[in-house]
């Protein structure tokens, strides 16, 4: 038996301190999303992605002044710790930053009439991930006053952090301005108010709230085709949209998805609500 759902919509008026409420449709008050402008949103993204990328860097050049001895802060702790945290909150401030860059081109996609500079723009965070991590790495294992185990230690780390960096800024999805432009054009061929549907889980967007894909879901959100596209939702129900066929088994697939994501929600949902509210 199908459970009953309640549908959000992002429509309401700011309260005096710039919070968004609305209504779902039992009527009940909820706080909803901002969408503001794309471009806006998209820009504040990549500010804060740059200043992260900034810090992740003066970790990494505070640990090579220490190696060269150019400063001799925390003289207490022996070097391999010093650099081995050095290394740590570099990556720490590297990923954030590299989700928040990738997040912001998917509000505001570039062109792809340049393949290059598409995949750059797309990309650069993994090209910045060597500038972050190779410098240190350079400078243990050509030190000549480091231990072999020092060495062995601290360029190991860093060499798995330049790889676990260089993984998670790469985009392997990227969204080019004319692709988002073709999809919007697409929905509004099915539904001319350009509205788009999906649940918590979903892994498509939709133009029809009553899709069976939503079987299993309790709450089903109403939005725009570029907001789906901030949530890395860039592939359409091919139920929901004529022009388009597919096979039975991937709706299948992702209503099974919806199905285990709801039975499993109070081990997980703590980790999508942290990803939201660091991101977002």
């Amino acid at each position: 038996m199908a459970k009953e759902k309640k549908y959000v919509k992002v429509e309401s008026e700011k309260s005096e301190n710039n919070e968004v409420y609305g209504k779902d449709e039992h009527g009940k008050i909820i706080k909803i999303e901002q969408t503001g402008d794309p471009q806006k949103r998209a820009t504040c993204k990549r500010v804060w992605a740059i200043i992260l990328w900034i810090i992740a860097i003066a970790f990494e050049v505070m640990g090579i002044l220490k190696l060269t001895e150019v400063i001799n802060w925390f003289s207490e702790l022996d070097t391999m710790w010093f650099l081995l945290i050095c290394i740590g909150l570099d990556l720490l401030f590297f990923i954030p930053g590299s989700l928040l860059r990738k997040k912001a081109n998917h509000i505001d996609p570039a062109s792809e009439k340049n393949k290059t500079k598409f995949w750059i723009w797309n990309n650069l965070w993994t090209i910045l991930s060597v500038l972050a991590f190779l410098p240190i790495i350079i400078f243990v294992f050509t030190d000549k006053k480091l231990d072999k185990k020092t060495k062995g230690i601290v360029g190991t780390v860093a060499i798995i952090a330049l790889t676990i960096a260089g993984f998670a800024s790469y985009d392997y999805n990227p969204v080019s301005m004319e692709w988002l432009e073709r999809a919007e054009q697409e929905v509004l061929q099915v539904s001319p108010s350009g509205t788009v549907y999906w649940a918590q889980y979903s892994k498509k967007y939709h133009v029809d709230k009553d899709c069976p894909a939503f079987s299993n879901s309790e709450t089903v959100y109403e939005w725009t085709v570029r907001d789906a596209y901030e949530r890395w939702l860039t592939d359409p129900c091919r139920r929901c949209i004529p022009e388009y066929k597919w096979d039975d088994i991937d709706e299948d697939i992702e209503i099974e998805d919806n199905k285990n994501a709801v039975e499993n929600k109070d081990e997980n949902l703590w980790i999508w609500d942290l990803l939201w509210w660091l991101f977002e």
